[in-house]
């Protein structure tokens, strides 16, 4: 999405534009990230037929301490999704590309790009800009992959099943691991469900937790054949100095950039965003601007996320469940884009608010984001 948002970024600011894609958009190139905020921002109408399904009423968020049984829920919200849409996203990628293509953007498809191309590129081109995801291809052929914090790993599938108690809406669920199981229908007859952890709360059978999450939720359990594995980026979590390579003539875009939410691995609205941000910048030539313009636009997210992930690391669900309350009602973008909403919400609940913020490990990631120090500090 972000390499699709660059390209028509820069062929309307009257850029020569060349789009290479290691895939065909034809195929079924990915199955995450299907819930997709901020859709005006897509040069697309979203029709069925451009791949956006379901305009989704609202998200429900729901809490839990802990996956066994006897389980709690400790908190619930439901937050409206006023510019969101469940969708086939290869859909919605293939029609962004054949939009591309009928302005007269040169799409390379099923070209994968070696070390060896990348630095002929930064040669050749007058400019490269990187959406190749994480760990990014500038980073392999400049030797830098250690800049790269971590990820989660998430599995999902598209089921068919009986959705009409939950349709139109979506749920996402905190089960007291750093983490979270989700299902997003796309009709009442069909969704999206899966599961992801960070690295460190792997567990040893994926198939096996993705199973039992659907069943203690009540999802239909897909098969293992039509389960995929998807890697979400966490980091280089905004450094200017590695958005924009000046000396190699590479900006960087999307999750290659590092900006995917630290919580959620939610990541689209903000590829979409860096692309068209670096765009607007290179057209006024001020694209020395772009890291800090990016970095300017994603620092109170990040901080954000840091905080609130704390709570699921440190297995506190009594206290996230009782911030989703406090929480609902504003709108599932805000939430992740803009944090200080939430806050001037918490600031209602006093005692909440300093149960969150009187304790020194996170007052420690609210200092190192936003004094610049880049990775999860405690």
């Amino acid at each position: 999405m972000a390499g699709l948002a660059a390209a028509a970024g820069f062929d309307d600011a009257g850029f020569v534009v060349e789009l290479y894609e290691r895939q065909s958009y034809d195929s079924k190139r990915v199955n995450c990230g299907e819930a997709m905020t901020a859709v005006s921002k897509i040069p697309l109408e979203p029709t069925v037929e451009n791949g956006f399904l379901n305009p989704l009423p609202a998200m429900e968020v729901e809490v839990y301490d802990g996956i066994d049984a006897d389980r709690h829920r400790t908190g619930a919200g439901t937050f409206p999704a006023a510019d969101t849409y469940i969708t086939d996203r290869n859909v919605v990628e293939q029609s962004w590309a054949e939009q591309l293509s009928e302005k007269g953007v040169d799409i390379h498809e099923n070209q994968s790009i070696t070390r060896t191309d990348f630095h002929e590129f930064t040669d050749e081109y007058d400019l490269v800009v990187d959406a190749t995801g994480q760990p990014s291809l500038s980073s392999k052929a400049l030797g830098t992959t250690n800049e790269y914090s971590g990820y989660m790993v998430a599995l999902n599938s598209d089921v068919e099943g009986d959705f009409t108690e939950l349709y139109p809406n979506s749920r996402i669920i905190l089960e007291n691991y750093t983490g979270y199981s989700w299902a997003f229908p796309k009709t009442s007859q069909r969704a999206n469900v899966g599961i992801g952890w960070t690295v460190s709360d792997r567990p040893n059978d994926y198939m096996k937790a993705l199973r039992e999450a659907c069943e203690r939720n009540g999802w239909p359990v897909p098969s293992q054949e039509r389960t995929n594995v998807a890697i979400i980026p966490e980091g280089p979590s905004l450094d200017p100095d590695r958005t924009h390579l000046p000396e190699h003539s590479v900006v960087r875009v999307g999750d290659a950039a590092g900006i995917a939410n630290r919580l959620t691995g939610k990541g689209i609205s903000q590829a979409v965003e860096s692309g068209f941000l670096a765009a607007e910048l290179a057209n006024r030539s001020q694209l020395r601007n772009y890291p800090d313009r990016l970095y300017q636009r994603m620092k109170t997210e990040y901080i954000f996320a840091t905080v609130v992930r704390y709570f699921l690391e440190t297995r506190n669900p009594k206290v996230l469940g009782a911030a989703i309350r406090a929480a609902a009602g504003i709108d599932i973008e805000d939430v992740d884009r803009s944090p200080s909403a939430v806050l001037l919400r918490l600031l209602r609940h006093p005692v909440l608010f300093a149960r969150i913020f009187s304790r020194r490990r996170v007052l420690n990631r609210v200092y190192g984001g936003m004094t610049n120090q880049w990775e999860l500090i405690d």
